[in-house]
This record gives C-alpha cells, structure tokens and sequence, in this order.
C-alpha cells in the first residue's frame, strides 16, 4: 500500500515541490519574476538547483515515502524530468530564451500534469 502524505519520512521536501510545480505551472508568474530577474540571476537556475538537491527528478522512484506517494507521482516526475531535460539542451544565455521556446511550454503542462497527480489544484 503507498504511504500516505502524513507518512512521508520528509513532508517538508513535498511541501517545496509543490511550491517549485506551481512555479513551473504559470507562465505568467515566470513572466513576471524571471524575466525582471538581474542577468546572473537565474530564477530557472534555481529551480534546477532545488530538482537535483531532492533528486526527484533524476531518481523518482526511490522518493516514494519520502516525498512521493505513487506511482502516479513518480511518472509526472519522469515525464517532466524528460520535458525539462530537452527544454534546457537547447543552447541559452537568460531565463526569457529558455522560458520563451516552445519547448519550455512542454514543461508548464508537464508541471501542472504532475500538481494534478499530487492532488494539487492548479492555481
């Protein structure tokens, strides 16, 4: 049986993914907080350094009971791993050439299919 949020051995981990998915979910708020963003500044950066701290993108499936509760969660977590990952290979130089691709609109829906997973409503 998958363990239930008040189980998970790091609740607090979930609590910043979630913050971190509504984030990537709203291209208006990227917009708005990224784009004002001093160069050197990355507000995609920063996502990306919380991802790999908590490992789950890279590793999903071993952050079941710890920040995951699912299968369901752990796929999101790969197929936006996936649309990240391509979204982020293309050669860039700011945040609004990364946010601003076609590519990046893939990782706002991946973001809110995984909110979606988790329960979460999309804000």
């Amino acid at each position: 049986m998958p363990p239930k949020f008040a189980e998970l051995q790091t609740p607090w981990i979930r609590s910043q993914l979630i913050e971190w998915l509504v984030r990537l979910s709203d291209g208006g708020w990227q917009e708005e907080n990224w784009l004002s963003r001093d160069p050197g500044n990355s507000g995609v950066d920063e996502a990306l350094e919380f991802f790999d701290d908590s490992g789950v993108l890279d590793g999903p499936s071993g952050r079941l009971g710890f920040v995951l509760v699912d299968e369901d969660e752990v796929a999101a977590m790969q197929a936006l791993n996936l649309v990240l990952d391509r979204a982020i290979s293309a050669p860039s130089s700011s945040d609004a050439e990364i946010i601003q691709t076609p590519a990046w609109n893939d990782v706002v829906d991946a973001a809110r299919a995984a909110l979606a997973a988790m329960g979460e409503e999309i804000r």
